[in-house]
């Protein structure tokens, strides 16, 4: 392909460009268009090659897109000029001039400012800068001069540390971008940078651990397998599954932190050689990674006692399913394996009848939103007839999570629910040793069977 220039303006300016001396000041603060590369760009490259980490500094400017549609092109080109003229004239009263890499504008309403690492001590340093600079800057613009043109300019800030284990520097700063963003827009916490990295960090002493707790067949009483539990780092703020996931898909970690839980739950059964099905939570949004089957499959690899046909991934309900043909051709994939599927929070959440009817799982686990005090509500009961009804048609097995109390396993056996867990029966705790196991679950299967006695159908 070949590109030619139709005035000799565009052909002046290229020439000029070539004879500046890199890197310039012209290329380093909001560089020209015109540029057939970033210069910003090349001169984090050239900071991060040392090992050294770099923090980013976004000003978004509010409700630009009303500015837009309502002001002249000229007037908004000359507002732009002002703010970047603003920028660049308060960057010396927060940092050195060698504390700063460039400066550049990722959008129409997103001013980013480099910074390397000594210019700060730790991100706290680098925010409290950030807002500095912020605030600073709506105040020059709202006392500029033409005041009815600035007057409706407010900028808010979002900052970003670029770490040195990411090695695409051109990938660490879209992602720094994009956090910042999300930051200087309100749609993440203004310290959502050290907590990613706290998780980072937990990801990479995969310090998290695993608890068990049983599935028991409420007609024999016997066990059928154990549902895996997660727990985060003790005395931490991820310690509950559900801060640790639910930040882990905002900071876009939650792949890894459920293969993470893949891996960890393998290791345990093998250790203590369970021979029970294994039930395992994977979130849509995992299930649908492109690399899934592909991991699980090398996890299950390194762990020969375990088989495919042992392991129930439960479909969790935290986030909605947006393709089920692409999640049904996973779960074919998957069950070619020998994998089974069950759906898990039926009756809360996003789960529906129809999400149910289009996966056609293995299983259904009811979700404890149902079963707690259905002995008392006859609307639960009806609902729960309904699913009952809806799994003998598809040939699958129900699971009533969360029971807790004996009237409420009263009720479950009268309506022959197929089978049971909860605090009721044991609560989640470490995998033990063979025998040790045999003593817990002799006790379960006694309380089943003397509650039967006690509450015949």
């Amino acid at each position: 392909m070949t590109f030619s220039f139709a005035s000799s303006e565009w052909k002046e300016r290229i020439r000029m460009l070539l004879r500046l001396p890199y890197p310039s000041r012209a290329l380093r603060f909001f560089p020209p268009e015109f540029t057939f590369r970033d210069p910003v760009l090349s001169l984090v490259k050239r900071y991060r090659s040392q090992g050294k980490s770099c923090g980013l500094i976004l000003l978004y400017l509010e409700d630009f897109h009303h500015m837009f549609s309502t002001y002249s092109e000229p007037r908004l080109c000359a507002l732009q000029g002002r703010i970047r003229q603003t920028i660049l004239e308060l960057l010396p009263t927060c940092f050195g001039d060698k504390d700063v890499i460039g400066v550049r504008q990722f959008a129409l309403d997103d001013y980013g400012i480099f910074v390397k690492e000594q210019a700060v001590c730790g991100f706290d340093e680098l925010q409290r800068k950030a807002q500095e600079l912020q605030k600073e800057v709506s105040r020059r613009m709202r006392l500029s001069a033409d005041a009815a043109a600035q007057a409706s300019v407010s900028l808010q800030s979002g900052c970003y540390i670029i770490g040195p284990d990411l090695e695409n520097t051109s990938a660490g700063i879209q992602t720094a971008y994009h956090y910042a963003r999300c930051i200087a827009t309100r749609k993440l916490p203004s310290h959502f940078c050290p907590t990613r990295e706290h998780l980072l960090d937990i990801l990479k002493q995969e310090s998290i651990f695993v608890l068990a707790q049983p599935i028991l067949n409420l007609a024999s009483g016997e066990l059928y397998g154990w549902e895996i539990l997660t727990r985060g780092p003790q005395n931490s703020p991820f310690h509950t599954p559900a801060e640790l996931f639910d930040m882990a898909y905002q900071a876009d970690l939650l792949s890894r932190f459920e293969f993470l839980v893949i891996k960890k739950a393998f290791m345990e059964i093998s250790s203590r050689a369970i021979q029970e099905q294994v039930f395992i939570n994977v979130t849509p949004v995992s299930l649908g990674h492109p690399l899934f089957l592909h991991q699980l499959l090398e996890t299950l690899k390194q762990y020969p006692a375990i088989s495919a046909s042992q392991v129930v991934l439960e479909i969790t309900e935290r986030h909605a399913i947006r393709d089920f043909q692409y999640i049904g051709a996973v779960m074919k994939a998957c069950r070619a394996h020998g994998f089974r599927f069950a759906v898990d929070d039926a009756g809360a959440g996003y789960s529906s009848l129809q999400s149910i009817s289009e996966l056609v799982p293995d299983m259904i686990k009811i979700d404890r939103s149902v079963i707690a005090e259905i002995d008392r509500m006859s609307v639960k009961q009806s609902l729960l007839k309904a699913l009952l009804h809806f799994a003998d048609n598809m040939n699958c097995k129900v699971i009533a999570e969360g029971v807790e109390r004996p009237e409420e396993l009263s009720m479950l056996s009268e309506m022959r629910v197929h089978m049971v867990q909860g605090f009721y029966f044991a609560r989640p705790q470490p995998l033990v040793t063979d025998q040790e196991r045999v003593q817990q679950l002799q006790l379960v299967k006694e309380k089943i069977l003397g509650h039967r006695h006690t509450h015949p159908a």
